[in-house]
């Protein structure tokens, strides 16, 4: 039989620019930054000039995505070094920068606790023990995210739970595009991205954002500090999202096989040794960073740590050098020297005084506007850079009308971290969706709405009771 093929009678000129878009752009792009910076067009000091030019050159590159972010960052401080924005020795030593070793360590206690099966144990033992309705399940993967999220990375929740999702999904023969199937990965999502804000291991946007303000004033909020002002709206949002779920399935008719958690279990056989040392080193490292990370720093206990998952063999360079995400370590040491530029040759005190002083602020307006920007930002662009975009300019300015410069940097990071619309402001909305059981219809009527309550809540929560703690 003759094959049948299919001729594109589009244009060849037009056939060559859409298989070479990128390189367009990119060329347009550079030739548009080189004249820019070279040709000043704006009759200001030069190297604030530059340093905008520059900044909004990053911006440009990490809203589109046209190279991976990490290498924009390392371009980036390249750029700074060329121009000669700041010393060598100073944008170099970034890579130095606390936030970016606590991250490090952070990512082999992840790994550390995943891969000895700890955290897998840990998720069959609870939805065994009470997932055996469709809305106690719901319910339970959503606190099982959520809480996971609070010592764990979000996106590595996410990938743990995931696949055993899709063991659920098919041992119950669940139907694509049903309601059941629907809540059970929505609610996976939700847990992890609210779970994800409320401690510094949910996500590196966190330690990030500390990073920036200890750059900027020297100041450093501690991990009891952090958890004490976000857990409490936080934990209230997870309340009212229990009962939302709850609601949502408790009317869902659907007998579900839970023996896939004890046949799994018995497959896992006896806790290993390996796990019982992994959760080991989890407990006090969680014990040190709650009651001594004012004394030894949270990146040093982190790192210490991380060296006890190696000294105690739970891992092998090998296992967590795989895990370890080397293109956020690029990115943020890139991050940070963008920031430090910004404030260090005085762009952001020029900004400021030329043009905000004269601008009257109530400092709760204030909050709400920049915590709502970072939070529709978050939607469209990785947090990570929403926070280096927004955050020097929200502690200038907070500085200026004496808004506490921790509160200022708890209300621009927090709601980057809660994006439940779009594909690629979060992984877990990608692997919800990728499942085939949510559609993108889904995720963004419902995570709209849900954008907007936990706004309300963790804003509502920070300005009733800042002045607690701050």
């Amino acid at each position: 039989m003759d094959k049948k093929y299919k001729i594109d009678k589009r244009p060849l000129w037009y056939l060559f620019i859409l298989e070479y878009r990128k390189a367009f752009f990119l060329l347009i792009m550079f030739s548009v930054f080189f004249t820019l910076i070279n040709y000043q067009i704006f009759d200001i000091d030069s190297t604030y000039y530059k340093t905008i030019v520059i900044f909004l050159f990053a911006v440009i590159f990490w809203i589109t995505n046209v190279i991976p972010l990490s290498v924009t960052s390392l371009m980036i401080m390249g750029i700074i070094s060329s121009y000669h924005i700041l010393e060598n020795s100073s944008i170099y030593s970034f890579f130095g920068n606390e936030s970016i070793f606590f991250i490090l360590g952070a990512f082999i206690i992840s790994a550390g606790v995943r891969l000895s099966g700890l955290s897998k144990r840990i998720s069959y033992l609870i939805l065994l023990k009470f997932g055996n309705t469709l809305s106690n399940l719901v319910i339970t993967i959503f606190l099982l995210c959520a809480f996971l999220s609070h010592i764990m990375p979000e996106h590595a929740v996410a990938a743990l739970i995931f696949p055993i999702l899709m063991e659920i999904v098919e041992s119950n023969n669940i139907k694509k595009g049903s309601e059941v199937g629907k809540w059970i990965f929505i609610s996976m999502a939700w847990g992890v991205i609210i779970g994800g804000v409320v401690t510094y291991l949910g996500g590196a946007r966190n330690p990030l954002a500390i990073g920036i303000l200890k750059e900027f004033s020297n100041i450093e909020i501690s991990f009891l500090s952090w958890y004490k002002v976000v857990s409490i709206p936080i934990y209230i949002l997870m309340f009212f999202v229990t009962l939302f779920l709850y609601q949502k399935t408790k009317k869902i008719s659907k007998k579900l096989n839970v023996q896939i958690f004890n046949n799994n279990l018995a497959r896992m056989k006896k806790i290993t040794f390996r796990e019982i040392k992994a959760g080991f080193i989890l407990i006090i490292t969680i014990f040190l960073w709650i009651f001594y990370s004012d004394k030894y720093g949270i990146a040093n206990i982190s790192l210490i740590s991380a060296a006890l998952f190696f000294i105690l063999n739970v891992l092998e360079w090998d296992e967590a050098s795989k895990e370890i995400n080397w293109g956020v370590i690029f990115m943020y040491g890139g991050a940070i020297s963008l920031g430090k530029a910004l404030n260090e040759v005085g762009v952001l005190k020029w900004l400021v005084n030329e043009y905000i002083i004269h601008m009257k602020f109530n400092p709760y307006i204030y909050l709400i506007f920049f915590s709502f920007i970072s939070l529709f930002l978050t939607e469209i662009i990785t947090n990570a850079a929403v926070i280096v975009v927004i955050l020097p300019i929200v502690l200038e300015i907070s500085k200026l009308i004496g808004i506490p410069l921790e509160i200022a940097t708890i209300a621009v990071a927090v709601p980057s971290g809660l994006a439940y619309m779009f594909p690629m402001s979060t992984p877990a909305i990608s692997m919800i969706i990728s499942s085939d059981f949510v559609k993108p219809n889904d995720t963004i009527k419902s995570g709209f709405i849900l954008n907007i309550i936990s706004l309300t809540i963790f804003l509502t929560g920070l300005i009733s009771y800042w002045e607690l703690f701050y």
